[in-house]
């Protein structure tokens, strides 16, 4: 086999043209159709019931208390999670995955029509649903690069992020829209209906089978096999940190978007809708480069964009109390969680062998869900106790530490870094930044 014919295999990835070319493929088609359509279900059932909880208890600790019990188990989960994603079916794992999450949402339908919802149900729910998200996420994201040919494996790993984009640019719109004319429960409905649609892609689509050794070994050592993996790789270690930090606190922002409506801009607990959609509408936006740059932009710029990006929407939300402010900054918060989300995917998704590439994604969603509830606990906490404009400006005071110590230290370039690289950090245990590696 020739170096070329290796480099799908190992990430090395040819140039191939634009990423809208994967949609010739009608497994890639039909998957990316409904997951859209699906997790814009998701974020309109996001908006009504981050609404509800707080009308019913007037606190951002109860938003952090929900998002905790959501993603806390997905947590605990995600990297056995990885490890299984490397072990059997990722079609099978998404098949019971997302009948569980439509189960819940059903039966949270069903609690809130019989008017007997509570604040203890909603975060019930959310913990079984976070136990489906567990097994899932790393599934998802390595099940998706097995609908496309391996030479364009990284633009169906973009793609994967614009659809996350597409839904939550649509989503909230659309479940501002069904709540105040068809009430809450229309949106939870909604919510539930649409996973019959990826149930029906997953029994149609045949996805390429993913080579790995992985189901000859003991789940532990394969946990301990994928951690490891990632630990003596610092590019992919820091890709893991950085996801982390963005999800703190960045990503946060959104599940405490009902207490940010009215605490700072007046409006109702659903003005939250307006400015979730504000936040992917950004996201959008951002995804039109991502897909015209294709592969042109480096990472490791992208990336630090993203973090500055972030940045300025924490310093422009508490400036004002105009709600229109509120939704610039989320616009902006949108477009830079989608850059740093397509730069460390595709350093992982790019430089990861398939064998290994569940687990390692498994411990970087290990990050995200990680930085979610902590983010959201911290600054429903800290918003609280002493009020959201100081918190904020806390908020993008942390990422500017973070900026300054990637640019001072050189640690950005790693994110650069490509397989050869990757692999030669493991060996000789030296930033990829350093002379030797990147030059």
């Amino acid at each position: 086999m020739t170096a070329a014919e290796d480099a799908p295999e190992r990430g090395e990835m040819p140039p191939t043209g634009g990423s809208l070319r994967l949609f010739r493929h009608r497994d890639f088609a039909l998957f990316f159709g409904a997951a859209s359509i699906s997790n814009g279900g998701s974020w309109m059932q996001l908006i009504a019931v981050q609404a509800l909880l707080f009308d019913l208890t007037d606190s951002g600790t109860w938003l952090g208390l929900s998002t905790v019990a959501t993603l806390v188990p997905a947590l605990l989960l995600t990297p056995y999670a990885g490890v299984l994603a490397d072990r059997v079916s990722r079609q099978a794992i998404l098949q019971v995955t997302q009948s569980v999450q439509m189960a819940t949402a059903f039966a949270l339908w069903g609690l809130y029509v019989s008017h007997v919802v509570t604040p203890a149900w909603i975060v019930t729910m959310g913990f079984v649903n976070g136990v489906a998200v567990g097994f899932q996420t790393s599934a998802w994201s390595s099940f998706v690069p097995l609908l496309a040919p391996p030479d364009d494996m990284l633009q169906a790993v973009r793609l994967n992020s614009v659809q996350y984009t597409m839904a939550r640019a649509i989503g909230p719109a659309f479940g501002g829209l069904v709540v105040k004319f068809g009430g809450i429960g229309a949106a939870i409905m909604c919510n539930a209906v649409t996973y019959l649609l990826v149930l029906a892609a997953l029994a149609i689509v045949r996805p390429r089978v993913n080579q790995t050794d992985a189901r000859e070994q003991r789940v532990l050592a394969g946990l301990k096999q994928g951690a490891l993996y990632i630990w003596r790789r610092r590019p992919l270690r820091i890709a893991v940190i950085l996801a982390l930090v963005a999800s703190t606190f960045g990503q946060a922002l959104q599940y405490i978007a009902s207490a940010l409506s009215e605490r700072l801009f007046g409006h109702s607990s659903e003005g939250n809708a307006g400015l979730l959609t504000a936040l992917g509408c950004g996201a959008l936006f951002s995804s039109v480069f991502a897909i015209k740059l294709n592969d042109r932009l480096p990472r490791s710029r992208q990336a630090l964009g993203a973090l500055t990006l972030f940045a300025v929407a924490d310093g422009l939300l508490p400036l004002t109390h105009s709600y229109l402010v509120g939704q610039i900054a989320y616009f902006i918060a949108g477009a830079g969680h989608l850059q740093i989300a397509i730069a460390l995917n595709t350093l992982i998704q790019g430089t990861v062998p398939d064998e290994y590439r569940g687990r390692a994604l498994s411990f970087y969603f290990l990050g995200v869900l990680a930085g979610i509830p902590i983010g959201t606990q911290l600054l429903g906490s800290l918003g609280d106790g002493i009020g959201f404009h100081a918190t904020l400006f806390l908020d993008g005071a942390a990422f500017a530490v973070v900026i300054i110590t990637l640019v001072t230290t050189g640690w950005w370039r790693d994110l650069d870094a490509t397989p050869a690289q990757v692999e030669a950090s493991a060996s000789n245990g030296r930033a990829v930044s350093e002379p030797g590696l990147l030059g």
